[in-house]
């Protein structure tokens, strides 16, 4: 199952998010959270887990190519 989260600012998005992992992971489910919020990186501090060493802005070069990797995905499921 997968699961997307997005709105506008402010609207607790990283709180559902939170609160969601933590209701899967209680009852057994793998669970891999990944914040692409390059203004707000404190994710981590609401699920109990370490700061990440980079973030994914980091790791694929940046806004655009996190944007333009969501189009490509997005047009392979359609």
């Amino acid at each position: 199952m997968e699961v997307l989260v997005f709105g506008k600012g402010g609207s607790g998005k990283s709180t559902i998010v939170a609160l969601l992992a933590k209701a899967f992971v209680k009852r057994g489910f793998m669970v891999l959270v990944i914040d692409s919020d390059k203004s707000n990186i404190t994710l981590h501090k609401m699920i109990g887990v370490d700061a990440p060493s980079s973030t994914l802005m980091d790791y694929l070069n940046g806004h655009r190519c996190v944007v333009e990797a969501l189009f490509k995905s997005k047009s392979r499921i359609d």
